[in-house]
């Protein structure tokens, strides 16, 4: 007779154990996701506070050069994510914790001779491009990285469909030395191809021209060309001439780009204005340097594969979309660009199957089933405190 009852409480106690997670409040956790990302924003900046600001700032306030370095770095981490999707890499570094600091330095005016009736016409195998970088700071900061960036041109009269342009440093002549220049990198880029900008990295180039200014002699753009040609006809090996480099780049060609205009067509015609070649030093000042938090992850799933926020998933653990709007959430006004920050965040319930509760079940069935007692004595051991630094990222995967 008291069988079916004591079956009865074992089951209600079942289903209260199973049955223990309480309801989740989105606004509180987004709130809480809100303050978290604020902290973690001036953390990365080393500030306490925000800036102050009083009222709005009025439209079009911002300095054409600080919209110009916004710009170039925007389209430098469009490239390098695009770089990276297509040679499908799996596993990175994380950048370090705190912010970086971004300087663009745009190409020195073409040098010309002041007591020359006209200027004198561009060498037809190579260009020749000149920065100033004396106000790079390397005692107080460490350069990270430099990218020299020049935006390739169309050119519909070009001969050949492709060229491998070769970039390279100029160095001073040395006696013992017959090499004037040193090889850097080199793209194959489309002559008559829409533009689009090129990017190598300059980093030992930029450091040693900081190093020693007197090396700054220049960037030297040319067309890959063979030492030797075999000849079939009288089977002889004779040096190579050097070959024309039609890539036309903004900045450098803009005579050659203004002739190939049509007369009188104002209307579509591209503005190369505003591609002068630069270079884009990415700086992590010697404060920043002392404790970076660095961070090594294996990059989780794509994002085709996320576990994202369904209808019948409210209370399920899933990736919560969240968009921070830097005035609206955060009321701060002192972000000119990019107007907000998406912080997606993972939250819900877990299933009953990894829960707290089930947890202790799941590890006992990994334990040996004659598990020894330990007859070590115990002894005392420091407690050790790790403190890790969030970094701010966007979620994309729950686990």
């Amino acid at each position: 007779m008291w069988l079916p009852f004591l079956a009865l409480l074992l089951l209600l106690r079942l289903s209260e154990g199973i049955n223990t997670c309480q309801s989740i409040d989105l606004d509180a956790q987004k709130s809480r996701r809100i303050e978290a990302v604020r902290g973690q924003i001036l953390s990365k900046l080393r500030i306490r506070s925000p800036p102050e600001d009083d009222d709005d700032p009025p439209s079009g306030s911002v300095p054409p050069e600080v919209m110009l370095l916004y710009n170039s770095t925007r389209e430098l981490l469009k490239e390098r994510t695009r770089l990276a999707e297509s040679a499908c890499e799996r596993e990175s570094s994380e950048e370090d914790y705190y912010a970086k600091e971004v300087q663009r330095i745009d190409m020195q005016p073409p040098r010309t001779d002041s007591n020359a009736l006209q200027p004198a016409a561009p060498n037809l195998y190579y260009r020749v491009v000149h920065f100033d970088v004396r106000d790079v700071d390397l005692i107080n900061s460490t350069l990270v990285k430099a990218e020299f960036r020049i935006f390739r041109a169309p050119n519909p009269q070009a001969r050949a469909s492709e060229q491998r342009v070769e970039l390279y440093q100029i160095l001073k002549p040395e006696e013992d030395s017959t090499s004037t220049q040193r090889y850097i990198d080199s793209r194959t880029v489309q002559l008559r191809a829409k533009g689009a900008w090129l990017s190598l990295d300059v980093t030992e180039t930029i450091k040693d021209w900081v190093s020693d200014p007197e090396n700054n002699l220049g960037l030297k753009l040319g067309v890959h060309c063979p030492c030797c040609t075999f000849v079939p006809s009288t089977n002889n090996i004779v040096p190579n001439k050097s070959e024309e480099l039609e890539a036309l780049f903004a900045g450098v060609d803009d005579e050659r780009l203004r002739q190939m205009r049509k007369p009188g067509q104002v209307k579509g015609q591209p503005d190369f204005s505003t591609k002068t070649p630069h270079l884009i030093l990415t700086l992590l000042p010697s404060d920043r340097v002392d404790n970076p938090a660095k961070k090594n992850r294996k990059r989780r799933a794509a994002a085709t594969e996320t576990t994202t926020c369904s209808r019948g998933s409210e209370q399920g653990c899933c990736l919560r979309s969240l968009y921070i709007d830097f005035r609206r959430d955060l009321n701060w006004k002192w972000i000119h660009e990019p107007k907000g920050y998406k912080a997606n965040f993972c939250a819900g319930n877990c299933p009953y199957l990894w829960s707290a509760n089930n947890h202790y079940n799941m590890v006992t069935l990994w334990l040996p089933s004659n598990n020894m007692l330990s007859n070590c004595r115990f002894r005392h051991r420091a407690l050790y405190l790790l403190k890790k630094k969030k970094m701010m990222v966007q979620g994309e995967n729950c686990g």
